[in-house]
């Protein structure tokens, strides 16, 4: 696919910035022009353009974006009311080198998800596609970095309040322990649907069939599909490594039910644990384990918070 028509979206996002407006004009060569209108004007004070001598109030738009985003952006504002009002009952204060930190944390989150959702390899070539609709990966992180200065003060409150109701035990430590540092299964996976298609897949891989193919072509998980079925080495402490790590290189799984389907796995190898002694990482595994319990209670304490709340919407819901 042309990538001059996937990055239009962006191209929009840039374009508001593209008239130089001085006092009450635009641009020479353009035959629009725009009208400050003065604050302080009384009759014209819910005016927000006038297009040919038509105005357009503020009503309007009002009621143009209730219409299109009313109930979605009214329950952002509402969850970030709920995040405010706990994280002033727990006492939570942020620093501005906090909130800097969290934004560039959210900034370069946008930037790599932009990567990955168009294959390009790094931000130099991202900075020459964006060269290609007059824009820059400068201006786009300037961009990103106003547009996400609340999202960043609301995600800093919610983790500080959340991570107050987190503990970290040995016994925390040591899982983690094993499960980065530990022996790691090399394996090839499918992952089907239904029980049914598994059962089916599963007999066809006893007699033979080649499971490479078969995850490319019916695999619900496309990200291991897309590398001929192979799973990122994992441990056998981990859920789906409980069910194999009796298994030897080249024998097959039964059928694993996850949250994400029925999986059935093919040994093909084993890795060796690291050599790092458990006292010389463990703070950085207290970190991942704290962020790990954090993103795992996230969802589950904002449901809370709504539930328990008192709220009244007086927008129509239809």
């Amino acid at each position: 696919m042309n990538r001059k028509y996937l990055f239009l979206p962006m191209a929009a996002m840039f374009s508001f910035g593209s008239f130089s407006i001085h006092n009450q004009s635009v641009s020479a060569n353009s035959e629009t022009s725009i009208v400050l209108v003065s604050k302080e004007s009384k009759e014209d004070k819910d005016v927000v353009a006038i297009v040919n001598g038509q105005k357009i109030t503020s009503n309007e738009l009002y009621e143009l974006l209730l219409s299109t985003y009313g109930n979605e952006a009214l329950d952002v504002l509402i969850r970030r009311t709920l995040i405010n009002q706990e994280a002033r009952k727990h006492g939570i204060s942020l620093t501005t080198k906090e909130v800097e930190n969290k934004i560039n944390t959210l900034v370069q989150r946008e930037v790599n998800a932009l990567l990955q959702t168009y294959k390009i390899e790094n931000e130099a070539d991202l900075d020459k596609e964006l060269e290609k609709i007059g824009a820059s990966l400068k201006e786009f992180k300037d961009k990103l970095t106003k547009r996400l200065v609340k999202e960043a003060e609301i995600e800093l409150r919610a983790e500080k309040v959340v991570m107050k109701t987190i503990s970290v035990s040995e016994e925390d430590l040591q899982e983690a322990y094993k499960s980065i540092y530990g022996e790691k299964i090399e394996a090839q996976q499918i992952v089907l649907k239904t029980k049914r298609e598994a059962e089916e897949a599963l007999e066809k891989l006893r007699l033979g069939a080649d499971i490479t193919k078969m995850a490319k072509a019916q695999s619900i998980d496309r990200a291991s599909a897309s590398r001929d079925g192979k799973m990122l080495p994992f441990s056998p402490e981990d859920d789906i490594g409980k069910s194999v790590a009796h298994l030897k290189p080249g024998e097959l799984s039964g059928i694993i039910n996850t949250n994400y389907g029925y999986h059935i796995v093919k040994i093909t190898g084993r890795k060796t644990g690291s050599d790092k002694k458990f006292d010389t990482v463990k703070k950085e595994l207290e970190e991942l384990v704290r962020e790990k319990k954090y993103r795992e209670r996230l969802r589950p304490w904002l449901v809370n918070l709504v539930e328990s709340a008192s709220i009244t919407k007086k927008i129509a819901t239809d």
